[in-house]
């Protein structure tokens, strides 16, 4: 009578699968992260496009943008974006910053609540002499960062902006951020460069 021995994985066998395993995984992880942080930047595209097309409806019957928005939803003094939800639906909810860290904000029972995008407007800013109607919707994009220094609630007159750009990596420093209205006016500065009317910035998403 014939017994057969039954026999196992040796170690070495076992040791070169998980080495298989192991360099699978090194490849396939940051090629999903990197499908995670694109999506988040079309999804933010596609929510400023969404928020622009309500402040456009918002500047036709008030002949002014909503004032500034604070990326926390519970900030008492910059709400701008409520107002395109309430008492007239420009927008039927308000998009959240997918980059942002969840924020408290003033409301003690508002823990874990998404941030909103930020917008700078040139509806309430102390500088506008001239009523101009400009703003910039800005999303803190994969650095996670708030790249904007200086007085950025006085848009389009003062405030310093870095734009995102992809091709430095798909988390590199710099803001996610949309223009419109009269942007090209006033003076600020876009990555470093000085803005003015007579040189008008090229960038929109």
């Amino acid at each position: 009578m014939t017994s057969f021995a039954k026999r196992g994985f040796t170690l070495i066998e076992l040791l070169i699968v998980v080495a298989i395993i192991a360099i699978l995984a090194a490849i396939a992880v940051p090629n999903f992260l990197e499908a995670q942080v694109r999506s988040k930047v079309s999804r933010v595209k596609a929510d400023m496009r969404t928020i622009a097309t309500g402040l456009a409806a918002y500047l036709v019957d008030h002949n002014l943008y909503p004032e500034d928005q604070d990326n926390n939803p519970f900030n008492a003094d910059e709400r701008g974006f409520f107002r395109l939800t309430t008492p007239v639906a420009y927008l039927t909810s308000l998009a959240r910053d997918p980059f942002s860290d969840d924020t408290r904000g003033s409301n003690p029972n508002a823990a874990d609540v998404a941030a909103f995008y930020v917008m700078d407007s040139a509806a309430n800013n102390r500088l506008n002499r001239e009523r101009t109607n400009a703003y910039v919707i800005t999303s803190l994009g994969p650095d996670r960062k708030d790249n904007i220094t200086g007085d950025h609630e006085d848009f389009p007159f003062t405030g310093s902006y870095r734009s995102y750009d992809p091709t430095n990596g798909t988390i590199s420093d710099g803001d996610i951020m949309r223009f419109g209205g009269d942007y090209r006016r006033g003076f600020w500065l876009l990555n470093g460069q000085s803005w003015r009317a007579s040189n008008p910035p090229e960038l929109l998403p």
